[in-house]
């Protein structure tokens, strides 16, 4: 066997029998299989056979498609002339060529009918919309990829980049009106409406041909039309999925060992559970690792007459790296494997939640949720950068939202209907190892929507990536097939899709964004506006919120007591306040004088729970409100803007009275010690009245005297009382008391006493 072709930097891929596989051979050009060698995918190497009559034209339809790329079209990689035969380079479509597939087929469903109808008109308006670019024989330029057990996507593989004609296409309104009115009239009386109903695949295939050929750019608001109308035939429920004989066939399959083989040369590592293909991922078959009971998928790495040694290279050094602890946020390659002339990996499966499956079931995501999502990337993309593995390629089914929550637990159901800011808090994980579906082009890969970068460049996920990748989130790119409706104020949109335009523009001047700077012009735009809003009770749409599937998000309120939240989240995102004068909007860069101990925005949406920051000047008893929970009654809430004095007199107080209510208890109070045994009745002396009547007002000195009482004697020892002193007033002519102290005896009593406690009457009889 021969030694497979080299063409620059792409390697010709070989069949078993060692010839090189052939796309397309027509009049015109030949179009080869072929492996990049820097990119690690799979490519389309067209070699056009007539030189170029107007080089100027070429290249200027070349650049326009490499630099306005879409989801439905191939990407253009790369374009030239090779010793006068001009070639172009795009990127690979793992599908089969539409009109071979209903050119073996007999009849097919009329709902997977009407779903490639639909989906070769929305490639064909993203075509034109770009110019002249649909080729006379628009079914073998586009091919059909499976891509669920009942959706399909059909992308263009091929354009027209030079005009063979006489003259320009000038496609007629009037044409293509008589042609769709044909093809959905077709599809009405055949049942198209009807699950279960089947279309004869032979006049559909003439009519839909008949439909595209005639279309171009000045027929791109009557083919929308079209498209909307035959939407509405479908049905809305269907049963089963795509029958096996109806399938698209993959296009690396025939090259590739059976499913048999692989399990054979793992037989003693690995048990398989399942041979059930995953449309999204046909070249995976799920497993479990006989020493650790770890589920994996496993997939054979292709050989070197189909791809090259880098890639087996590649998995080695993705075995080693992502093993270490420095590197959580990458996916674990637990088994590389040789045996047989068949090399096997086994990845260990990411128990979360692709951003994929996130974006088939929300359809677009808001402002504030795209950014916890770049937020959290940004750390894995670090990561990446740091292991010097050589991935340039990450798609939406290479991104995990790890939630603690297996895959197939309800909970990651429910949470696929709930904002971000309502889930727990997850963490992000990349696949960083070179797949076979990453390979082969399968998915949505997020670099079709930037320039090629070529030479040598510091890192491939720059600003412009994460750009590009917010654009899906956002909806302003929504995959193939999906249809949404914007989300959030129309200011707020035009604000980060000029954002996001400019990024990407960047990359076109060779000059990409850091991400930081980026991810900071993108959290002012937020900041700006006000976009933390509060959690709505129900979603549109019939989606429920976190809290109605009875899910514990682990949301805190933001305590009162740290009211100036602006400020904080100002120096936490690197960006000035937006009521700065002299500061642009989206001006990059980092703030300065961030001294102060501040919370992430992303922390920030995660303890908020998307509530509304109160404004800037609102009183304090305004920011507690803005503050407060809603899980709590509000004699249950405890405030913590309570002053420290406060707390402090409050504890002093309290530490009081609990320590009077011991004293009483044990009888030491200062109150149960006044409180003594009745006086002792003083016995009346033996002068006159005159001498023993006190004044009636005593002087101080005397009273303490008459009162005085000494402490008890125990009974068993009884000693009488002690005279009682008393000093009776001074002696004067009005018969008053001399002042000489006079004694009573026991029991006697003076008369100021008698007076103030008269004696008790008698018992009646």
């Amino acid at each position: 066997m021969s030694e497979p072709s080299l063409f620059r930097h792409y390697q010709i891929v070989q069949d078993a029998d060692g010839n090189n596989v052939e796309l397309v051979r027509n009049s015109e050009q030949v179009a080869v299989l072929a492996f990049d060698l820097q990119r690690l995918e799979y490519v389309h190497c067209h070699v056009l056979l007539e030189p170029l009559e107007n080089r100027a034209e070429f290249e200027e339809s070349c650049q326009t498609l490499q630099k306005r790329g879409h989801p439905a079209l191939v990407r253009m990689i790369e374009f030239g002339e090779d010793e006068g035969n001009p070639f172009y380079i795009t990127s690979n479509v793992d599908g089969e060529a539409l009109r071979p597939y209903l050119a073996r087929l007999q009849d097919i469903p009329g709902w997977l009918a009407i779903m490639i109808a639909t989906r070769a008109l929305e490639t064909a308006v993203a075509l034109c919309e770009r110019g002249e670019f649909l080729s006379e024989t628009p079914l073998d330029s586009l091919r059909i990829v499976q891509t669920a057990p009942q959706a399909v996507q059909v992308l263009a593989a091929d354009f027209r980049v030079i005009d063979t004609s006489a003259g320009k296409k000038r496609a007629l309104k009037a044409s293509f009106e008589k042609q769709a009115k044909f093809l959905r009239t077709f599809l009405v009386e055949q049942g198209g409406t009807l699950p279960d109903h089947a279309v004869a695949v032979a006049d559909f295939a003439e009519l839909l041909g008949a439909c595209l050929s005639s279309a171009g750019v000045g027929v791109i608001a009557a083919m929308r039309e079209l498209r909307t109308s035959l939407q509405k035939l479908a049905p809305q429920q269907l049963s089963g999925e795509i029958p096996t004989a109806q399938k698209p066939r993959a296009l690396l399959a025939p090259l590739l060992a059976g499913y048999q083989d692989v399990a054979r040369g793992l037989v003693n590592l690995v048990r398989i559970q399942s041979q059930r293909l995953d449309m999204a991922n046909p070249y995976s078959m799920r497993g479990t690792l006989t020493k650790t009971g770890r589920s994996v998928l496993i997939e054979q790495v292709p050989p070197a007459r189909i791809s090259h040694v880098s890639v087996k290279e590649a998995d080695d050094s993705a075995f080693k790296i992502t093993k270490q602890r420095d590197n959580p946020s990458l996916i674990t390659l637990a088994l590389v494997n040789e045996s047989d002339d068949i090399t096997c990996l086994a990845e260990e499966v990411a128990e979360g939640i692709s951003l994929a499956e996130l974006m088939r079931e929300r359809h677009c995501l808001e402002v504030q949720e795209a950014y916890l999502v770049l937020a959290g990337l940004d750390t894995a993309l670090t990561q990446l950068d740091k292991s010097t593995l050589p991935a340039c390629k990450l798609r939406l089914e290479d991104i995990f939202l790890l939630t603690g929550f297996a895959r197939e637990d309800s909970r990651s159901t429910k949470l696929l209907v709930s904002k971000l800011n309502e889930w727990p808090a997850f963490n992000i994980i990349v696949r960083a190892h070179p797949t076979l579906a990453s390979m082969s082009g399968r998915g949505t890969d997020p670099g079709v929507l930037l320039p090629p970068e070529h030479g040598t460049r510091a890192t491939a996920w720059h600003g412009g990536w994460l750009a590009a990748l917010c654009k899906f989130l956002l909806g302003f790119e929504p995959p193939l097939g999906i249809h949404t409706e914007p989300m959030g104020g129309a200011r707020e949109r035009e604000t980060v899709a000029r954002l996001l335009d400019e990024e990407i523009a960047k990359v076109a001047d060779a000059k990409p964004a850091q991400r930081s700077d980026f991810l900071a012009r993108y959290a002012r735009i937020i900041q700006h506006y006000d976009h933390v809003k509060p959690n709505e009770p129900a979603r549109a749409g019939g989606a429920e919120s976190a809290m109605e599937h009875k899910l514990k998000p682990r949301l805190q309120p933001i305590p009162a007591s740290k009211a100036p939240l602006k400020s904080g989240m100002s120096a936490s995102l690197g960006v000035d306040s937006p009521r700065s004068p002299g500061a642009p909007l989206t001006s990059g860069g980092a703030a300065k004088g961030g001294e102060k101990p501040t919370i992430g925005f992303a922390e920030l949406l995660f303890r908020n729970g998307g509530s509304e920051p109160s404004p800037p000047d609102a009183p304090d008893w305004a920011v507690a409100a803005a503050s407060a929970t809603t899980a709590l009654p509000a004699h249950l809430m405890v405030r913590e803007d309570v002053p420290i004095w406060l707390k402090a007199a409050v504890f002093l107080s309290g530490s009081m009275v609990i320590g009077a209510m011991c004293a009483h208890l044990s009888g030491s109070a200062l109150w149960q010690k006044k409180n003594v045994p009745a006086p002792v009745e003083a016995v009346a002396p033996p002068q006159s009245a005159a001498i023993v009547a006190p004044s009636s007002k005593p002087t101080p000195a005397a009273v303490p005297k008459a009162i005085a009482v000494e402490p008890a004697v125990p009974k068993a020892i009884p000693v009488p009382p002690p005279p009682v002193e008393v000093t009776a007033p001074p002696e004067s002519s009005d018969t008053r008391g001399s002042g000489l102290p006079l004694t009573l005896p026991p029991g006697a009593m003076n008369l100021r006493d008698q007076l103030s406690n008269p004696p008790a009457p008698p018992p009646r009889p």
